[in-house]
C-alpha cells in the first residue's frame, strides 16, 4: 500500500480541483497545499508549470505525511492546528460519492501513528498553537481585561479555551448562529456578542484577535487610525490570507500571522531535543507500516496498481 504512494508538497494558494473519483486525499492550509494519491495519477490533476514543488515517494510520502501531521514541517515548531485540518479533509474527502481504499487506509494508519508520537514525545512543544502565541503576545500587554475576537471557527474556539480564565471575551462574527453557538457552549464565561457590520466598536477594543482569512481586505487603514488612540493595544491577526489593509505593523502593536511565526522560532528552540526523539520514532514507525502493509496486501498487489 505504501508503494506507489505520492505525496506532493505545493505553496500555500495552490488550488487543486479535487475529482469527484476520490483519486487524490487535498489538505490546504496557510502554508501549504499537499495532495496524496497513488503513482501518476496527482501529476493528472496539477499543472506543474512553474510550479514550487516537492515530490515524495512510497516509504518518503508516508514519512513526509507523519512528519507534517505532527507540526514538525510548520513554521510553528509542533503546532496542533495542523491536525484539526487533516481531519477537516479528511471528512470532506469522506464525502466524495467514491473514494480510495487506499487512501482511506493510509489516512487512517496516519492519525493513529501522529497520536503515538504526540503523546510520546511532544505533548508539551505541541500545545503551541496560533492562540497560544497570541496568548503570549496578549499577556506582555495586561494580564486582564476586555479582548474583542473576531471569527467563530476553530481557531476563534481555542482563542476562548485559552483567554477566557483571564480575560472578559467579546465575540463577533459573519455567521451570527455559530457565534451564538460559542457563547452557549462556553456559558460559564459570560461571552458578549459584538455585531459584526458595527467596525465602530470594535475601534473601542484594546485587544483584538482576527481568526478570519479572507481574499479581500476587510479592514482598513481609517479602521486602525480611530484604535490607535487606545495607549495600550494589540491587535493580533491570524488569519490567512490576511484580511487587513493598514501600513501599521507591530511597532504600532499590530501583529500578523508572519509575526507569530517569528516569535514562534525563538520557542522553537528549546524544543529541539524532543522533536528529534519524535523524528526518530518517526522513522521506526515508517518502518512498522511498511512492514505491516506488506503483509497486509495478497500477493502480487504492488503489480496490481499499476494495471
Amino acid at each position: 500500500m505504501i508503494t506507489g504512494l505520492k505525496v506532493i508538497n505545493l505553496p500555500a494558494g495552490t488550488k487543486v480541483a479535487p475529482p469527484k473519483n476520490g483519486e487524490l486525499f487535498i489538505l490546504e492550509t496557510c502554508q501549504r497545499t499537499l495532495v496524496l494519491g497513488y503513482n501518476f495519477v496527482p501529476f493528472h490533476h496539477i499543472d506543474c508549470t512553474g510550479l514550487d514543488m516537492e515530490t515524495f515517494v512510497s516509504d518518503k510520502a508516508y514519512s513526509y505525511l507523519l512528519e507534517t501531521i505532527c507540526g514538525l514541517k510548520s513554521k510553528l515548531l509542533g503546532e496542533n492546528e495542523i491536525t484539526s485540518q487533516f481531519k477537516k479533509s479528511y471528512t470532506k474527502y469522506l464525502d466524495y460519492g467514491v473514494r480510495n481504499s487506499q487512501i482511506m487506509s493510509i489516512l487512517e494508519k496516519l492519525f493513529m501513528d501522529a497520536k503515538k508520537i504526540r503523546t510520546s514525545y511532544l505533548r508539551e512543544i505541541g500545545q503551541q498553537t496560533y492562540a497560544g502565541i497570541a496568548r503570549k503576545l496578549l499577556r506582555t500587554i495586561s494580564d486582564e481585561g476586555d479582548v474583542l475576537i473576531l471569527g467563530s471557527g476553530q481557531l476563534a474556539e481555542d482563542s476562548i479555551k485559552l483567554l477566557a480564565r483571564k480575560y472578559r471575551l467579546f465575540l463577533s462574527a459573519r455567521n451570527s448562529l455559530k457565534a451564538l453557538a460559542l457563547k452557549e457552549k462556553y456559558s460559564d464565561y459570560n461571552i458578549q456578542i459584538v455585531e459584526w457590520d458595527d467596525q465602530k466598536s470594535w475601534s473601542t477594543f484594546s485587544n483584538i484577535i482576527n481568526t478570519i482569512g479572507t481574499n479581500r481586505y476587510f479592514i482598513n487603514h481609517d479602521f486602525f487610525l480611530n484604535w490607535a488612540i487606545n495607549q495600550k493595544r494589540l491587535f493580533i491577526d491570524l488569519g490567512s490570507p490576511c484580511m487587513l489593509n493598514t501600513p501599521f505593523s507591530t511597532t504600532e502593536s499590530v501583529y500578523r500571522l508572519e509575526d507569530i511565526f517569528e516569535f514562534g522560532k525563538v520557542l522553537n528552540e528549546s524544543k529541539q531535543q524532543k522533536v528529534q526523539s519524535a523524528q526518530a520514532a518517526i522513522e521506526t514507525l515508517v518502518q512498522k507500516r511498511i512492514n505491516s502493509f506488506a503483509l497486509s496486501l495478497p500477493f502480487g498487489w504492488e503489480e496490481v496498481q499499476f494495471v
